[in-house]
């Protein structure tokens, strides 16, 4: 009786040394707002990514955090357990260099900041904004030139400025962009960032950006358009004057040079 006893105990003992092993360990926490993502490095040094509550690691869901305490109730077989948050350096298993990042990291980014969508965004704001610019600039030109066109060939020019635009920005939202793009962003930045940036965008705070960032952008193109051409008209007009000095540097040396006519 006691040895069976015993052996009952030891098995206990073995199951409850072997949960405590697989526990995951909290390793991180991303704050945005009223929203969490959380990193746990499993027994192997594997390191999740970043997770909401719901998700699960392992064995184990991510029930509720408990900001006061930086604990995170963790959910195995209707067990509830709490991990504490610790440092990098207490995690013995913890990975040592960063992870590499794919494309498939990269496109799944792309998939949660809305990519195409807001480069289009992005491309009908800049359009609204440069049309303007070119229309006075080309009105600037003509008027140098001393000339008027006809009301045929406005038409003609106006069709040619908008085709020549969606000709430029194109490239910006084509397939051969958004490869490279994705290439780059895979080289650049690394799983963790990466996965730190779907973390962030899959967050309202994150969409509110997408959303947003269009008409954010096109408000400060109007602000610093003007400026930029108020400095540039400046900046004309004093390279106007130092060639003016230059020419009539160059005008006044010649004429010493030249030589005197004879008697």
């Amino acid at each position: 009786m006691k040895l069976r006893l015993a052996l009952f105990l030891a098995l206990l003992s073995a199951v409850a040394l072997r949960a405590a092993d697989d526990l995951p360990v909290f390793n991180a926490i991303l704050a945005m707002g009223k929203e969490q993502r959380f990193v746990l490095v499993g027994p192997g040094g594997k390191s999740s990514s970043w997770l909401k509550l719901g998700d699960v690691f392992g064995e184990y869901r991510l029930k509720a955090y408990d900001a006061k305490a930086a604990g995170l109730d963790l959910e195995r077989d209707g067990k509830i357990t709490r991990v504490t948050l610790v440092a990098d350096a207490a995690i013995a298993n913890a990975p040592l260099a960063p992870t590499p990042a794919t494309l498939a990291d990269a496109e799944e980014v792309f998939r949660l900041m809305r990519f195409d969508e807001m480069m289009n965004k992005m491309l009908d704001a800049q359009k609204k904004t440069m049309g303007p610019i070119m229309q006075q600039s080309v009105a600037q030109s003509l008027a140098r030139m001393n000339m008027t066109l006809s009301e045929e060939e406005k038409s003609q020019l106006s069709a040619l400025q908008g085709k020549v635009m969606d000709e430029t920005l194109g490239v910006i939202t084509g397939p051969e962009m958004r490869a490279a793009m994705a290439k780059i962003y895979s080289e650049v930045f690394t799983k963790e960032d990466l996965n730190s940036m779907a973390a962030f965008y899959s967050t309202p705070g994150g969409q509110a950006l997408i959303d947003k960032q269009p008409e954010a952008q096109q408000k400060m193109m109007t602000v610093m358009m003007p400026m930029i051409m108020k400095n540039q008209q400046g900046a004309q007009q004093k390279l106007a004057t130092f060639m003016t000095g230059v020419m009539t540097k160059h005008a006044a040396g010649g004429a010493a040079a030249a030589p005197a006519p004879n008697p």
